[in-house]
């Protein structure tokens, strides 16, 4: 039985049956593997440029000194990478919760009741989405993870899901005992929703939803009356659920 074996096993007595593993430790050999190959072209074209220079061979020792260049510029994105800086994470997600083993936050789990908020925020760049996925653990630990992981969006869905399923419940309850909840820049109770001063009552919203990166609450005239960033706002996904169903609540009170 091997290590990743033994650590399973263990956190499986705590969390529940294992679901599925984001391994970034592949990337982190990747990365080190182009690091060590560029880094030798550089030396070894280097000497070579020096070598041709010195000898009056000018026509072999600049192309050698540019392509050692070439070589640098190719290896400085890969050494300021996240999968050289954090590519030894694993993330394994359980019935119960998730855990953590390598990266600068060493070996942690949590339970899904033990994570206080979740924040998955992605930036579009031409084609591609880069994700970021943030935790906010009740001890205070804040755990991100990005690009080092493969699938880390999976990550956060998966997570962002599990979070709401008992955020929601909670949040509910507190509303229907005629208390506001507070997530984010943005009030829920059962009149209505707000944020930053500015009130719709339930009536006028059409619908809350997250779309291009934003939180937007909508009114019938397909109007974004009220917004934020969804990067910027812990348990987006929370928020938009819990209001659905506030919103079915007061639609079925009427």
């Amino acid at each position: 039985m091997g290590r990743d074996d033994d650590e399973r096993a263990d956190a499986e007595e705590r969390l529940g049956e294992f679901e599925r593993a984001f391994d970034g430790r592949g990337g982190y050999r990747r990365a080190v593997g182009w690091l060590v190959l560029l880094g030798a072209a550089v030396v070894m074209l280097l000497a070579a440029a020096i070598v041709f220079t010195a000898a009056g061979l000018w026509r072999l020792g600049v192309p050698a000194a540019l392509l050692a260049a070439a070589c640098a510029f190719v290896a400085a994105p890969v050494a300021r990478g996240a999968a050289l800086r954090h590519g030894n994470r694993v993330v394994s997600l359980f019935g119960g919760g998730l855990a953590v083993s390598g990266g600068p936050e060493g070996e942690a789990s949590y339970t899904w009741d033990e994570l206080v908020s979740v924040t998955l925020a992605g930036v579009r760049r031409g084609r591609r989405t880069r994700w970021r996925l943030t935790l906010l653990a009740e001890d205070g630990r804040v755990l991100r993870f990005g690009e080092e992981l493969p699938d880390v969006s999976a990550l956060g869905e998966a997570v962002a899901a599990e979070a709401a399923s008992r955020q929601v419940p909670r949040h509910l309850a507190a509303v229907k005992a005629g208390e506001e909840v507070c997530l984010g820049p943005f009030t829920v109770d059962l009149e209505g929703v707000g944020k930053e001063g500015e009130r719709l009552p339930w009536h006028a919203v059409r619908d809350v939803v997250i779309e291009n990166g934003v939180v937007a609450v909508r009114t019938r005239g397909e109007r974004t009356a009220l917004a934020a960033i969804a990067g910027h706002m812990p348990d987006a996904l929370v928020f938009t659920a819990l209001c659905s169903q506030v919103k079915a609540l007061n639609e079925g009170h009427r």
